[in-house]
């Protein structure tokens, strides 16, 4: 029982800390010379696609696409989720260089509107190869898109990109209903001069300032810090309470400990009289704590791989476009560490009273 308490408590300590690093590592990848303009009102609204040729010929701008959020789902799949855009083919291949995939398939997806380029991590999930036509409705809009898998690429620096693909924003945007045409979600812009970023961004919502629609810019990396900035508060709060459960975790080890010191205080009378010393009795205890330890760090770990990527974090990357959550090794390392120092740590006070107490006290008291 001790074991599995263990186990869930650091399982609760390494889910905080997994979430703190993933919020780090978005905004640590995220590069420094792109801007974002996006409604004002927030993600919820919509820009009129030519919003991404007017940012284009903005001085400063290097090359600059539109995306729409597609919403698309697998059929019989409601519970994946993935991000899906549709996007200008050719200035998002020529600004990512992140996404790396053979020169051929690019071509292959830029010369067929109705070809999709995929993530490799979302298309093992899903069992896709080269070559497969594969079917998409949508959350936002009725009706079925029908692809072909023609590009997979590996996110290389980009952990945003690790479940995500992408489609022809024209040949999207043909299919949609009348009313929902030309309309864009966020347009990303390479900028020539990575230290122009805010200028060019206040000079881009000037320049929307009096548009039907008004506009937000800003750096990409302002962007990512702003978007998971509403949960910084939640995330400091639980890394508090991550370090609150390590003391958890310490009194119950340590009560395990001198609970089990005392169940078996005859036993441990009968080995110093047979001549077993302190050191001895105490590397005994300090065995069973690192073993307890140990064995609730491991099956912790165990329940935390599958709970946290399996399920949590696809649930908060579908409900607040929350970045991917992987536990880092250095998180898991940190977890196999603190469970072995808490378990060492619990058994210092068992030990000390054991090497204290009187043999014929033992046997006595037992008795």
């Amino acid at each position: 029982m001790t074991v599995v308490t263990v186990a869930i408590l650091l399982a609760a300590f390494v889910f905080p800390r997994t979430l703190v690093d993933a919020q780090e590592r978005q905004v640590r990848d995220s590069p420094n010379n792109r801007v974002i303009t996006q409604p004002r009102v927030g993600w919820g609204g919509q820009l009129p696609a030519r919003y991404g040729d007017e940012i284009r010929a903005t001085p400063g701008i290097k090359q600059a696409v539109g995306a729409r959020w597609t919403g698309f789902r697998v059929p019989g799949k409601d519970n994946l989720f993935f991000a899906a855009f549709a996007m200008d083919p050719e200035p998002f291949i020529a600004m990512h260089h992140e996404l790396v995939a053979p020169r051929e398939q690019k071509e292959a997806w830029l010369h067929d509107d109705k070809a999709v380029i995929v993530s490799v991590d979302l298309a093992k999930e899903l069992g896709w190869k080269l070559g497969d036509r594969v079917i998409f409705q949508s959350r936002e809009v009725p009706g079925e898109w029908a692809y072909t898998v023609q590009c997979i690429y590996e996110a290389v620096g980009g952990e945003w990109a690790k479940r995500s693909l992408w489609v022809h924003y024209a040949s999207f945007n043909r299919m949609l209903p009348l009313k929902e045409r030309d309309k864009i979600t966020f347009v990303s812009a390479e900028i020539f001069e990575p230290n122009q970023g805010g200028r060019i961004a206040k000079a881009l919502d000037l320049h929307f300032d009096a548009a039907p629609v008004r506009t937000l810019t800003l750096e990409d990396r302002v962007q990512t810090a702003a978007n998971i900035g509403r949960f910084r508060a939640l995330l400091t709060a639980m890394d508090v309470v991550s370090y609150l459960i390590l003391l958890v975790v310490l009194s119950i080890l340590a009560n395990t400990l001198a609970m089990n010191v005392r169940e078996r205080a005859r036993e441990f009378a009968v080995l110093r009289a047979l001549g077993f010393g302190s050191v001895q009795l105490t590397t005994l205890v300090a065995g069973e704590a690192v073993v307890l330890g140990l064995a609730g760090t491991l099956l912790g770990l165990g329940l935390s791989y599958p709970l946290i990527e399996g399920v949590l974090g696809p649930l908060l990357q579908e409900a607040f476009q929350f970045p991917p959550v992987e536990i880092p090794a250095r998180v898991a390392l940190t977890a196999v560490l603190a469970g072995t120092s808490l378990a060492i740590a619990s058994c210092i006070l068992p030990a000390l009273r054991l090497v204290r107490h009187e043999v014929a006290a033992s046997f006595g008291h037992v008795a």
